[in-house]
């Protein structure tokens, strides 16, 4: 098990939520009150700190601690996440190991354990019992939503943002592995689907604080789009649900014939194969490279990861990595 913080490891005091040193091993001490003994554990503890403050340094930490410990014979591995930002943690790790290594779980809580209504327990029990039944190798996210009877195991690489105010996780196109009751019983999606890595995994790559070399942007009406910085070299460009963008506006229009002169790439997110929108017709003309089927955080992560490494973005983004493309 590796505790890094979050939620899952603080204690709610008087006025606010903040990291408690000691809840690592109050945590397990819970899971035993609750479930009874758990298997054989090894403890570490790479970084502590509330996930929102989470950076490109806490992130490579973390990887670097399951990357070093991953062929070391273990069952498998639990990385224990705060749920504002386990997509990118996830997403990091699924793309540094990718589908075949020793399964790697992270698990987080929606409230400080002790609150009755935490699914912290749950969501940790759930996977002791995944990596006990061997139902899947690679990395995961065990998450049960509030008002759900079983747990949802997604693949790292598939999470959705957080909707406002909202604790509840989601794959991409509802795509999530399959659900795990409470009594240790995995039932896989049958609407799941999946391809080998098409690509090798990346390794533990050392991340800046900041990422400076890509941009997102998320549209909306009305908007007026950002100056961009001279060190950008990608835009991650979101639409709305269709796949869409706003593709009418002659000032919208020169944005991206902005970007293409300064050759920055803009990849459009959301989009998928098959049908449609007529404005989607646009993109070509726009000089606008979607990206089907894959989610918006995995591919920041991806894009930043490669960037990182010295890749060329073009030819591996499409490539499906730690399960990241739906399609």
């Amino acid at each position: 098990m590796i505790f890094t913080g979050g939620t899952i490891g603080s204690t709610a005091g008087s006025e606010y939520i903040g990291i408690d040193r000691d809840k690592p091993y109050k945590l397990i001490e819970a899971y035993r009150s609750r479930y009874g003994r758990t298997p054989d554990i090894d403890t570490l503890e790479p970084v502590s700190m509330l996930s929102e403050n989470s950076n490109g340094r806490s992130i490579s930490a973390i990887t670097d601690c399951v990357s070093t410990h991953i062929d070391e014979g273990y069952d498998g591995i639990i990385v224990t996440h705060g749920t504002d930002t386990i997509q990118y943690t996830a997403a990091a790790l699924g793309y540094a190991l990718g589908n075949c290594c020793t399964p790697v779980c992270l698990v987080s809580s929606d409230r400080p354990i002790e609150d009755p209504d935490a699914n912290g327990l749950v969501n940790l029990h759930a996977a002791f019992q995944f990596i006990r039944t061997q139902a899947g190798r690679g990395v995961w996210v065990v998450y049960r939503n509030r008002g759900e009877s079983t747990t949802r195991i997604h693949r790292a690489t598939r999470l959705l943002a957080h909707q406002t105010a909202s604790a509840s996780l989601y794959s991409l196109n509802d795509s999530h592995f399959g659900v795990m009751d409470d009594d240790g019983t995995f039932t896989p999606n049958a609407d799941h689907k999946e391809l080998p890595d098409e690509t090798g995994p990346l390794g533990s790559i050392a991340l800046p604080h900041i990422c400076r070399n890509i941009m997102r942007i998320v549209p909306y009406p009305g908007m007026i789009y950002p100056d961009v910085p001279g060190d950008v070299h990608y835009i991650i460009h979101e639409s709305y649900h269709s796949g869409t963008v706003c593709t009418a506006s002659a000032t919208y229009r020169s944005f991206f014939d902005q970007m293409y002169a300064r050759r920055i790439r803009v990849y459009m997110t959301g989009t998928a194969r098959g049908d449609a929108y007529e404005s989607t017709g646009a993109y070509g003309d726009m000089h606008i490279r979607p990206v089907p089927d894959i989610a918006p955080a995995a591919l920041y992560m991806k894009l930043w990861m490669a960037e990182c490494a010295g890749m060329n973005a073009d030819s591996m983004i499409h490539l499906s990595l730690g399960g990241d493309v739906t399609g």
